[in-house]
């Protein structure tokens, strides 16, 4: 899984590094061509490029670009996509389980695409239990990655010993019906107290690892016993499976959890770009002021439709960014580079730590009628925490 903060430990390695995003799985499985088509994007994209660069910077450039050729050749993908970083004694590789848009730079770390994946796929905490085991994962970006298990140790071989015990002397007959029942209590009292461990357990890495949300997988009865012990504000963002798992291997749980995920991601992204637009006049969403305000750390929480096309331009000397189509930059008067939004985004928001939400599908289009971006400024989030 993506750590969060390899984004910004990516961020910090020294240019020019070569950055390259490339979807490696085959679609089809019944073509195997003798140069897969991810490499063959990868020479000729790489071929272009070369020819655009000083002579100094050609030789760099593809010094690095047959390190990554190389590795390409070798590796037999397992992974969907792979975002690479490549560049002097730099060399990190991220597979991702999710598909990605083809790119290739050379310059400064490109981290867009990293960061909205990242930032538009929240973790999403998993439970899968039954009477054995319950198994604790998290889940991000197409990947479930196990985060332990709690194993359900019932012994009732004395219990049924001292149960019947107490009818020796009589026959068979009265340890059926109402004799059961002591044991049956104390048997679901034994799986209630495992479950208010296992939801004690849940909480703790909901809060190591800020899950989103919930997902509990099991037979009815042990899900809501995990659910009835999970105290707000986190029972609000629990969603129950009824399933028996058995030993279902992560693979076939994470099969069966994908859809409810991605439709409770959608209704929650819906909600909040809903929420967005109640609140009008509370929340920014005139570009050149939220630009503004964004980069002297005045915004909160920035919500962005994962699917807008801005272009924008920053200076080479103090980084400042606007949509300004001036050759020189109106703070220093600097040289300005045309970049995109997605392109500045990490850097822009890590200064001020501000929280990034990427919405698409129907939140990305009714969040486009007011430009496709938005922001809660500071002084809004404090007013509604206090």
């Amino acid at each position: 899984m993506l750590p969060s903060n390899q984004i910004q430990t990516i961020a910090e390695l020294q240019a020019p590094i070569l950055s390259v995003c490339l979807n490696t799985m085959n679609r089809n499985s019944s073509r195997h061509p003798q140069t897969p088509a991810h490499l063959a994007w990868f020479r000729k994209q790489a071929a272009a490029v070369a020819l655009t660069l000083s002579i100094q910077d050609r030789k760099q450039f593809l010094r690095e670009a047959d390190r990554i050729e190389q590795f390409l050749e070798r590796r037999r993908p397992e992974e969907r996509a792979l975002a690479i970083f490549a560049g002097g004694k730099a060399w990190t590789v991220v597979p991702l389980q999710t598909n990605v848009e083809s790119e290739l730079q050379w310059g400064k770390p490109a981290l867009g695409q990293l960061f909205r994946l990242l930032n538009g796929h929240p973790p999403y905490g998993v439970v899968a239990v039954d009477h054995h085991a319950a198994r604790f994962f998290v889940y991000r970006l197409g990947e479930l990655t196990s985060l332990g298990e709690k194993v359900f140790d019932v012994d009732v071989s004395g219990w049924r010993k001292k149960d019947l015990g107490h009818f020796a002397g009589e026959r068979v007959r009265k340890t059926r019906g109402s004799n059961r029942e002591p044991y049956e209590l104390r048997l679901e009292a034994q799986y209630e107290r495992l479950c208010r461990e296992t939801a004690e357990e849940t909480v703790s890495l909901w809060k190591k690892c800020g899950f989103e949300g919930l997902f509990l997988i099991g037979p009815d009865q042990l899900t809501h016993f995990i659910r009835t012990k999970l105290s707000n504000p986190f029972s609000a963002q629990v969603f129950s499976i009824a399933m028996v798992i058995g030993k279902f291997s992560p693979r076939s749980i994470l099969r069966r959890v994908e859809p409810h995920v991605a439709e409770f991601e959608q209704r929650r992204q819906l909600a909040t770009v809903k929420q967005l637009l109640i609140e009008e006049g509370k929340f920014e969403t005139d570009l050149d002021e939220l630009l503004a305000r964004l980069q002297q750390g005045g915004i909160h929480t920035l919500v962005v439709a994962s699917d807008l096309d801005l272009k924008l331009h920053e200076c080479i000397q103090c980084g400042l960014a606007a949509r300004s189509a001036d050759p020189v930059c109106m703070n220093c008067g600097g040289e300005l580079r045309p970049a995109s939004l997605f392109e500045l985004l990490p850097s822009l928001t890590a200064t001020h730590h501000t929280r990034v939400e990427f919405v698409s599908g129907e939140a990305a289009r009714l969040l486009a009628k007011v430009g496709g971006i938005g922001g809660w400024s500071r002084e809004h989030s404090l007013m509604a925490a206090g």
